[in-house]
């Protein structure tokens, strides 16, 4: 009687597995799960990358220390005031007052032979000032207005040394532009009178007329420069540099005669008038001491706004 049995084994063969069951391990080295793959790839929640310290971040293929130095915020600055539109306007206005106006007087007045000719060219200088205020008010005025200012004190968080670049590139600038200007316009003017007219009798002193007239336009400058960090509002701060220019000449008269005689001799417009028209002895201080005194004027704004700028916030 036959036993089903099942067949026995080959005996010196190896057990084989399943080819399926042998990609399985090679699989798992090679791919890892989709989880584990995010995990490396990704950070936990609540850790961070490792980033490069902010005090050694890399600026121009350079590692830095965050501070940009003085340089750069002045050739910030410079970039920024010739890139404005009101600047170039205003400059414009402010040399075709100048040039046209002494233009146009020396070729229509006709002065004493004892005139300063030089001063008659000039005369132009008197308008632009004004022209040259408010654009120092709008170099810093704008910014808080915009509010470009956050990204400037952002970027270079030591406050008085961006006020105090803010002056030296504003007032170099009006220096440069009024040299330039003056000069021609007095040479100029003063051959058309002398063509015209002939020699002044006068004493004429070129350096000061010229040289003095453009530091005068960059001190005013500077002066609406302090108004406008001060005040922080280009209306406001336009009209009270207007008011301390204009306001002594127009209520001089009107006051009794000791106050009035001093309220004018110790104005802005005083003091540009001693600078152009010769510098005669008619009472105040000479020339250049009348600039001491309105840059003093000038600086007091500037420490006045400077104050403010580090004190309060943006």
């Amino acid at each position: 009687m036959a036993q089903n049995t099942p067949p026995p084994m080959p005996q010196g063969q190896p057990h084989v597995m399943p080819q399926a069951q042998m990609a399985a391990p090679q699989q798992t080295q090679q791919f890892p799960p989709p989880g584990q793959q995010a995990q490396q790839q990704f950070p936990a929640p609540g850790h961070q990358a490792p980033y490069p310290p902010v005090g050694q971040s890399q600026v121009g293929g350079q590692v830095g220390g965050g501070n940009a130095g003085f340089g750069r915020v002045l050739l910030s600055e410079w970039t920024k005031i010739r890139t404005v539109r009101s600047t170039m306007w205003t400059l414009v206005v402010m040399v075709l007052l100048i040039l046209g106006l002494g233009v146009l007087l020396a070729g229509t007045v006709s002065p004493d032979a004892d005139d300063d000719y030089v001063s008659i060219a000039l005369i132009g200088v008197i308008v632009a000032q004004l022209a040259a205020a408010t654009l120092g008010v709008l170099t810093i005025s704008a910014e808080y207005t915009t509010g470009m200012i956050r990204t400037t004190l952002t970027a270079y968080p030591r406050r008085l040394q961006v006020l105090v670049a803010k002056g030296v590139v504003f007032a170099g600038l009006m220096f440069v532009v009024g040299v330039i200007t003056m000069g021609v316009t007095a040479v100029l003017g003063k051959a058309m009178l002398t063509s015209r007219i002939g020699d002044s009798t006068a004493e004429v002193d070129l350096f000061r007329s010229v040289v003095g007239g453009s530091l005068y336009l960059a001190v005013i400058g500077l002066f609406g420069l302090g108004l406008g960090v001060l005040l922080r509002h280009s209306a406001g701060a336009i009209t009270a540099l207007m008011g301390a220019i204009l306001l002594p000449m127009i209520i001089g008269p009107f006051l009794p005669h000791s106050v009035g005689e001093k309220v004018m001799e110790y104005s802005p417009m005083f003091a540009l008038g001693k600078l152009i028209g010769g510098g005669g002895d008619n009472g105040g201080p000479g020339p250049w001491p009348s600039l001491l005194l309105i840059a003093a004027y000038a600086a007091l704004a500037l420490i006045a706004g400077g104050v403010r700028m580090r004190s309060r916030d943006v």
